[in-house]
């Protein structure tokens, strides 16, 4: 009677024992390198999501939802002054598309804490701010316009061999750059 009592402890254990080595030991929504929580990937790209929509669509508002309060310091003004200097370089119609880049985890507490001292040094009034996860987005932006207009006199001498004028062409660049999302508290927002 003890041996079976034994052996069925044994094989309870043994059940048991597999249930936690894969479930993860308890575990479940951790990531298993540091024990952070799991977070959807839209939920992070969500504050640079609206960042690149607002610039895009010249929202003020979604561009100023990216960020905590205290970094709200962009106006309407400001971003009209942004269009206008890609009016001077890119020509008229301008139009924006990005692409968000694979995200890297930002997995050393020190490093969240480096981040946590820069946002403090470019914005004071962040106070004792404590980052609590953090990922750097490479964003690909591409923008384009109708091409800056030459004067007519430079329009004459502008001719290329197919005998179109360089003021047809279509300006436009790509280039890349990466940002950081962070999380404090309970909200995302981007530096």
């Amino acid at each position: 009677m003890i041996k079976r009592i034994l052996k069925t402890l044994a094989i309870f254990f043994m059940i048991i024992t597999s249930i936690f080595a894969f479930s993860g030991c308890g575990n479940k929504g951790k990531d298993n390198n540091n024990g952070k929580e799991e977070v959807s990937k839209e939920v992070y790209e969500a504050p640079l999501r609206n960042y690149m929509e607002g610039i895009k669509t010249r929202n003020i508002d979604l561009v100023l939802s990216a960020y905590p309060e205290y970094m709200r310091k962009m106006t309407q003004t400001d971003l009209d002054s942004i269009y206008a200097r890609y009016e001077a370089t890119y020509g008229s119609n301008i139009t924006m598309e990005y692409s968000l880049g694979d995200a890297t985890r930002i997995e050393d507490e020190k490093d969240l804490g480096v981040l946590a001292a820069q946002i403090k040094e470019y914005y004071p009034e962040a106070g004792d701010i404590k980052i609590d996860d953090a990922y750097i987005i490479t964003v690909e932006l591409s923008i384009s316009g109708d091409g800056v207009q030459n004067s007519s006199e430079e329009n004459s001498e502008g001719e290329n061999a197919e005998g179109e004028n360089e003021e047809q062409k279509t300006s436009k660049k790509t280039d890349s750059q990466d940002f950081y999302v962070y999380k404090t508290g309970d909200n995302w927002y981007i530096f």
